[in-house]
């Protein structure tokens, strides 16, 4: 239809906390976008993915984060402090202070866990579907990280499965 290619689309951007990423991304992250983080190991990923989701729960977006290499109390623990800005190492000793601030942030936070290689787009497919049976909307989805998905269909090389894997969480946004 001519008349629709013509109408405002609106890409409602989470912005990333980081002004010189939100300027070259027009605000941040918009719906529907892929945002992928690459960097060599022990750089900070999964860190920058917490900050990530973060600056979305305090924006008051609901946030589901899948984490298929560290466990979800660890993940979930980056979120408290970042969050708050209490240091990860203080974290246990202002256990209410932490509890009050979460309390207080507009946004909601799920982490799901699955082991390595366990579970595939399919995986998270369904889990977002039983979500919004509950009423859960996500504003935000992160997977930590996609090269641990387990592939649908199996191909002869690695590059092609995390084609397949990244063009599938594509079409998930």
């Amino acid at each position: 239809d001519f008349e629709e290619r013509f109408k405002p689309r609106f890409r409602n951007p989470i912005s990333t906390g980081w002004d010189l990423i939100d300027n070259i991304s027009k605000g941040g992250l918009g719906q529907k976008e892929l945002g992928v983080v690459i960097a060599p190991t022990g750089a900070g990923k999964s860190m920058v993915l917490v900050h990530l989701g973060a600056q979305a729960v305090l924006e008051g977006k609901t946030v589901i984060h899948y984490t298929l290499e560290l466990q979800d109390t660890v993940v979930a623990n980056r979120y408290d402090s970042c969050i708050t800005e209490y240091p990860l190492s203080d974290l246990m000793g202002f256990k209410d202070e932490i509890l009050e601030k979460v309390q207080d942030s507009e946004g909601k936070l799920i982490v799901k866990e699955y082991p390595t290689k366990s579970a595939s787009t399919n995986t998270i497919k369904t889990h977002l579907s039983k979500l919004q049976k509950r009423g859960i909307k996500p504003g935000m989805i992160i997977v930590d990280y996609a090269d641990l998905l387990k592939p649908v269909v199996v191909r002869k090389e690695k590059r092609a499965e995390l084609e397949s894997i990244y063009e599938e969480l594509r079409a998930l946004s």
